[in-house]
């Protein structure tokens, strides 16, 4: 106990990394794979955010799709295909590909 009152500095910093590493654990969205589906009429990123997203927020579900696609904008068109990260496999029974990826 006298240690720690002596060097209160490294406790406050092992505390501090305890809680950072908590942090990160309790918000790690887990594995996330990669599906390519097609748009339908009426669909919305904001819809097929609340149909994928599983744990991750709305808005991070989104600017990761549009990263995926090069979109640079919300808006999409029926019809065509998109990438799309899915988290939550059981939920959502689609087919789940793998991407290649260039490192930038």
């Amino acid at each position: 106990m006298t240690w720690l009152k002596k060097n209160t500095h490294i406790s406050i910093l092992a505390g501090a990394c305890l809680l950072f590493a908590a942090y990160l654990y309790m918000t790690d969205p887990g594995d996330i794979s990669y599906a390519e589906i097609q748009i339908e009429h009426g669909d919305s990123l904001w819809s097929l955010a609340e149909q994928y997203r599983g744990k991750m927020s709305s808005d991070d579900w989104i600017k990761l799709v549009k990263m995926e696609n090069e979109l640079t904008n919300i808006k999409i068109v029926a019809g065509k295909s998109l990438v799309i990260p899915v988290l939550d496999q059981q939920a959502n029974p689609i087919k789940i590909m793998e991407i290649a990826r260039s490192e930038q």
